[in-house]
């Protein structure tokens, strides 16, 4: 298998094709007063599960690159750091990289110390308005020193090389693109920039370390609008990589901003999405260097087949192996069908990047040390007793059978996965599915007794006699709107409006006119909404908020504003509230302007918050100690599920 097999970069070998390439991952590791333990151990756990190379986070090499929740390169703290996580990372036969970078004309300078104005080569406004200042030929000099500096301390600690960090919009890429350097001194002359910031770089580590540069492959910017495109930027990494400064090339997409929910794609992207630009680049470096193929690529066939195919010389796997960081190790291991492959949900990695990220279905992300100081042997095996299979359920099932205990998995329905399953009906979000598919597969492996279609009552566990119990049973929707209403319309909870059921029974939605009331403005109203209108319904969407999806993250915002709302024709009415249902109609008020709207109907639903289905635990914590999990606590989301049922399987 290609993938497994060794190749050789600059002066280095590294073990396997698979990469984790660079990504915003608990960012204190840069903070001076932080020892950084949490991302090393986090990077270890990929070390550990083999990768062959790892890309670190992006590191801002100088004081004028400094952002909210970012850290500034400072070289008596990182310089132990480095030395520190290298020598963890090669312990498992991983090698490991430095991404530079400087921001340049991006965000604002509110939150910098002093209100250090932004740097730019001409004076660029930023995407949220502030003006820059035009760099000065010393100041461009000193961002050179600054990344010559960086590059030299990490590699003289033990890092294998270094990355300048040349897409999503950040310096490096400004200096190529018409939109931000329109200087007529040497800087403003074709990758004068970038070349001499590459041979200062290479100066400082010397030719015994790797150096790679990451340019986007389109920066999907207009040439009109000052954008470079696809075919020059394929050129232009010929040029880079024809200085013979560099070791390999890796690629991403855009020029930050709204791009990165494009570059990073939600499950609504195909897999393998920028692969056919991979292939472009590849081509027009001519084999010179490797190249690392990126783009959603969460499959190990997947990567097999890129690089058999000649796409890419290795193959980025970075959210893979935040869902599954032993990806590679069970593939080695003959075990490719246990790989956890990533939902493509970005709500716990890319949606968190200036917070501390997790995973949708992994809750050991960032949680590595706490886990493992979990994962010690059990004194006393216990008889447990889960009841309900949702997410949370699943989950605390198949840690605590992992550990040993003797479980028992109750579910009253007929199927486990809980309310999850709903997404079905809503397009590409049933990809999401794969999270509690995965689960079933372990929990089929373990000895765990599953009871199907049973419900949990009080004599059931005082037969049962439990050592211990975790609640999981979730939460439901109700059709409750404090509106007046004569009946006229229907109001449908959430859940059912998904189902497409009403009283039990199913009904067609193909031509019906639909209006959903959204009080919460996050992911499980989106994906309803969504739901509806795939199936046929017009939808109107009325919420009192400011915009539509407030909750959303960045992804998906953009999913739903650029491409899900105009193509399925959804209507969104914002800061919009119902008054009143009669006649047929449903009465709407916009809480600004005043302006009332009348429209027919055939049905309402009522995106309101679920209420948690608890009533048990008083019931159940008089036979044994009892956890509560999952939305039974407080109904949230199922990365949140997942992560209180990993707990509770850890802890009791």
């Amino acid at each position: 298998m290609k993938l497994l097999s060794p190749i050789n970069i600059g002066p280095i070998e590294v073990k396997n094709r698979v990469v984790s390439t660079a990504h915003a991952a608990f960012l204190e590791f840069f903070n001076p007063i932080s020892d950084g333990e949490r991302y090393m151990a986090y990077q270890e756990r990929r070390a550990q599960g083999g990768t062959g190379l790892i890309v670190f986070t992006a590191m801002h090499v100088h004081e004028s690159s400094q952002i909210p929740n970012h850290y500034v390169f400072h070289a008596d703290s990182m310089a132990p750091k480095f030395a520190q996580i290298s020598t963890r990372l090669h312990r498992h036969g991983a090698k490991c990289i430095s991404q530079l970078f400087h921001f340049g004309a991006q965000g604002k300078s509110d939150p910098r110390d002093d209100f250090h104005p932004l740097w730019s080569f001409s004076g660029t406004t930023t995407l949220e308005g502030e003006v820059t200042h035009k760099m000065t030929n010393d100041e461009i000099e000193e961002v050179i020193d600054g990344f010559a500096f960086a590059a030299k301390v990490a590699t003289e600690n033990g890092m294998d090389g270094v990355e300048l960090h040349g897409t999503h919009g950040y310096l490096i890429q400004q200096s190529f693109s018409p939109f931000a350097n329109q200087r007529e001194d040497k800087w403003g002359e074709d990758l004068v920039f970038v070349k001499t910031l590459a041979r200062r770089v290479r100066d400082a580590i010397g030719p015994d370390k790797v150096m790679g540069f990451r340019i986007s492959a389109d920066d999907f910017i207009k040439l009109d609008d000052g954008g470079v495109g696809h075919e020059r930027l394929c050129h232009i990494a010929s040029e880079v990589i024809g200085t013979g400064f560099f070791d390999y090339l890796n690629h991403s997409e855009g020029a930050g901003g709204l791009h990165y929910a494009r570059a990073i794609g939600s499950f609504r992207h195909k897999f393998g999405e920028y692969l056919p630009l991979t292939r472009n680049l590849r081509d027009a470096i001519g084999g010179a260097v490797p190249l690392i193929g990126v783009g959603k690529i969460p499959t190990p066939d997947l990567a097999e087949q890129a690089l058999q195919e000649g796409d890419c010389d290795l193959v980025g796997m970075t959210r893979a192996q935040i869902a599954d960081p032993d990806l590679v190790s069970k593939v080695a291991a003959g075990q490719a069908h246990r790989v956890r492959t990533c939902t493509g949900s970005n709500q716990g990695c890319f949606e968190r990047a200036s917070y501390p990220i997790t995973c949708f279905q992994n809750p050991e992300v960032g949680e590595e040390n706490r886990f493992r100081a979990l994962d010690v042997p059990i004194v006393e095996l216990k008889k447990i007793l889960v009841v309900g299979g949702g997410p949370a359920g699943m989950k605390a099932a198949e840690i605590a059978a992992k550990r040993g205990h003797a479980v028992t998995l109750v579910e009253a329905g007929s199927r486990l996965g809980g309310r999850l399953n709903l997404v079905e009906t809503a397009g590409d979000a049933s990809n999401l599915l794969s999270s509690t598919a995965w689960v079933e597969e372990e929990l089929a492996g373990l000895d765990v007794d599953i009871v199907m279609q049973k419900t949990v009552d009080e004599d059931f566990v005082r037969r049962f006699k439990p050592d211990a119990i975790i609640l999981a049973t979730g939460a439901y929707t109700t059709s409750e709107l404090e509106v007046r209403s004569d009946g006229s319309v229907q109001v449908l909870s959430s859940d059912a409006a998904a189902a497409g059921m009403f009283e039990g029974t199913r009904f067609e939605l193909e031509g019906t006119r639909s209006l959903m009331i959204d009080l919460r403005g996050n992911y499980e109203t989106a994906l309803v909404v969504e739901s509806l209108a795939r199936r046929g319904s017009t939808v109107t969407v009325a919420t009192p908020a400011p915009v539509f999806g407030r909750g959303l993250g960045a992804s998906h915002a953009d999913d739903f504003n650029r491409v899900v709302i105009p193509e399925l024709g959804i209507r969104l009415l914002p800061t919009t509230s119902l008054t009143e249902i009669s006649q047929g109609r449903g009465h709407l008020v916009n809480r600004i302007s005043g302006e009332e709207i009348e429209e027919f109907f055939d049905f309402i639903v009522a995106g309101t918050p679920p209420k948690p289905m608890d009533a048990l635990y008083a019931v159940l914590r008089r036979y044994a100690p009892t956890k509560i999990v999952g939305d039974a606590v407080a109904p949230r989301d199922a990365m949140m599920a997942f992560r209180e049922g990993d707990r509770a399987g850890r802890t009791i």
